[in-house]
């Protein structure tokens, strides 16, 4: 059994592009429902019928954190383009909804309900691979920006008091070899990756977003990595499976300790870490400064 965790209040340090803005408009918009916001620190209730809702789970991460919440015995719902895909991949267990990220009505009839977590793993298809590489600027902002207001506005709407557990890159806020080629394969990524998560912090709502360097798909809890502050640079070298980030949204999206918290998967030598060490890890990050300067 894991102890329990308390929140510490320290500043966190911002990165070299924290100063970047989201678009005026946007940030209009989330001004003008401050005072409908909830308190910024409020952990997620665990009674709620259906735990946990994965925003893209047909592939990847998001399909990864579906099969271990499963395994953990939790409830799921998945909001998906492709309903049929969902169904396939995971059968009966979970409750599957059509929404499309891109359409913010759709994604406002698939989130009704409360829910303890909600995990926004889309990420851009098409282009080579079907992966978004070297796809069209706009397509790629409209997933992977847009899609996160859309998901944040939906949980707004219908009142929710989960947590938005979203991943992120390493790095995302600074500048470095390898995110100005991410920036090239997947045009516009960086400044989306900076913009949603201002946004995200600026909502009103739980929180904790999830930097990690190189995906691949070794097994989970096969090498060894350490929950830092965001101060990272992304390098070629740096790789961390895709079983182990859904490992550590998991953990963020069960545990007080993680609230409004940015925080980075560091690859580091030696055994793979216990659920207990990475959360006695997640305890020494500080909350992420207030937002309100972005207003």
């Amino acid at each position: 059994m894991v102890r329990t965790f308390n929140k510490i209040s320290a500043p966190q340090e911002r990165g070299r592009f924290a100063h970047r803005r989201c678009s005026q408009r946007d940030l209009e918009i989330l001004s003008s429902r401050r005072s409908e916001a909830r308190p910024r620190y409020f952990v997620a209730t665990i009674n709620m019928e259906t735990q946990f809702c994965i925003v893209g789970a047909t592939h990847g991460t998001g399909l990864l954190i579906a099969q271990q919440l499963l395994q953990g015995g939790s409830s799921v719902r998945i909001v998906a383009r492709d309903p049929d895909k969902a169904r396939r991949l995971l059968g009966n267990r979970v409750d599957i909804s059509h929404g499309d990220v891109t359409d913010a009505r759709s994604v406002r009839d698939a989130l009704t309900e409360d829910y303890r977590a909600i995990f926004f793993t889309v990420a851009a298809t098409g282009g080579i691979d079907g992966r978004g590489l070297f796809g069209s600027r706009s397509m790629i902002r409209e997933v992977t920006y847009q899609g996160l207001l859309n998901v944040v506005e939906a949980a707004r709407s219908s009142g929710s008091n989960g947590r938005i557990i979203l991943p992120s890159v390493v790095g995302a806020d600074r500048s470095s070899v390898m995110i100005r080629i991410l920036d090239k394969i997947k045009s516009g990524l960086q400044r989306n990756l900076i913009e949603r998560e201002l946004y995200l912090r600026a909502s009103g709502l739980d929180y904790t977003i999830v930097r990690a360097p190189i995906l691949t798909y070794v097994p989970t809890r096969k090498a060894k990595f350490q929950i830092t502050r965001s101060i990272h640079k992304l390098t070629a070298g740096s790789k961390i499976s895709r079983a182990d980030l859904a490992r550590v949204m998991i953990l963020a999206s069960q545990h007080a300790v993680a609230s409004r918290k940015t925080i980075e998967l560091f690859v580091a030598k030696g055994a793979a870490p216990s659920d207990e060490q990475l959360l006695e890890e997640l305890e020494q990050i500080p909350p992420d400064s207030v937002a309100h300067d972005l207003l």
